[in-house]
């Protein structure tokens, strides 16, 4: 990433990697080492830290940027830790290699990038010792105000605007993340292209093996579709008459609700997170029936197989308002 192109309000996903294979953070006192050198960062650079995971020899972070570039960032962090390690390990020479950073939609995709970097570790017979410690900011969007580096409002609202953002985070957390928007994250889609899943597969998030009902993004979609007695595939396009529209933001809602993000329904439309949120806040106020009649009717609609028949006997209000 060049820094002449950095923004303030960028978001970056950065990553350190160390020279060695031994793991840069291996207890809490070095934990505690990384959140010091983070907040003197924050002081020097401003900006923001979303999350971070320090596993094995790498380093990782979703900065938003400040008042300076990534560069900046990513030395006053690098620079402080080496410090650190040579200090309480004797480390000699250089630590880390070059730093790399990707540019991340922040409107999409940031809540998604926390929500990998705070993943559980997952142990296997090929983890060996030296990259089996795992630490992350995962505490900081459990327990509210526990953290002074980790900026946690942000995402928890694009999780969920109502409120709810915590559980929200807990039930995406329990969900792996989709090996195409990982491929994103990481700036690695050209090289994981041979494992990538189709086009059609790319656009569906992972299944949940412990819910039974199909409550992924598209099934809701298509519920509401014909629940509002639109085209599917005109839901999916550009269109901004006010019955789509509307259905949209039905589903979003539905879909949220439902533990998606609204950052992965704003994908599947084509329409920024922002538009949906705005526009799903004006419903509430002013047509909040939209809602519990096609929450009552999607219930239903999974409780008899989610059939291919017509899916609520009942169907969107499309009388005008005020919400275009």
């Amino acid at each position: 990433m060049n820094d002449m192109c950095a923004q303030p309000g960028q978001v970056v996903h950065m990553t350190l990697r160390g020279r060695r294979l031994d793991a840069l953070v291996r207890n809490d006192e070095d934990w505690q080492a990384v959140s010091a050198i983070a907040r003197r960062m924050l002081f020097w650079c401003g900006g923001s830290i979303h999350g971070c995971r320090c596993e094995g020899s790498e380093m990782r972070f979703a900065l938003e940027l400040g008042r300076a570039s990534v560069g900046a960032m990513a030395c006053h962090i690098s620079g402080g830790y080496a410090g650190y390690l040579r200090r309480n390990r004797g480390s000699t020479g250089a630590v880390f290699h070059h730093y790399s950073a990707v540019p991340v939609d922040a409107e999409l995709f940031l809540d998604d990038l926390v929500i990998w970097l705070h993943r559980p570790l997952q142990y296997s017979r090929t983890t060996s010792a030296r990259t089996s410690q795992c630490w992350t900011a995962n505490s900081a969007y459990l327990r509210p105000n526990s953290s002074n580096w980790i900026a946690t409002e942000r995402v928890l609202t694009a999780l969920s605007p109502s409120g709810a953002g915590r559980s929200a985070y807990l039930r995406r957390l329990a969900q792996p993340v989709a090996p195409n928007v990982v491929a994103i994250l990481t700036g690695g889609a050209a090289q994981r292209r041979r494992h990538s899943p189709t086009a059609d597969d790319a656009r569906k998030p992972p299944a949940d093996t412990t819910v039974p009902r199909p409550l992924n993004i598209e099934s809701i979609a298509q519920f509401v579709a014909g629940f509002s007695r639109v085209s599917y595939q005109d839901m999916r396009s550009t269109s901004r008459r006010r019955e789509l529209s509307k259905a949209k933001i039905v589903a979003a809602v539905l879909a949220t609700r439902n533990g998606a993000s609204v950052a992965a329904v704003a994908r599947l439309f084509g329409r920024s997170r922002s538009t949906l949120i705005e526009r799903a806040e004006g419903y509430r106020q002013t047509q909040p029936q939209l809602f519990v009649q096609a929450e009552k009717a999607l219930g239903t609609y999974f409780e008899n197989g989610g059939c291919s028949e017509s899916p609520a006997p009942t169907r969107i209000d499309s009388t005008a308002s005020s919400v275009g």
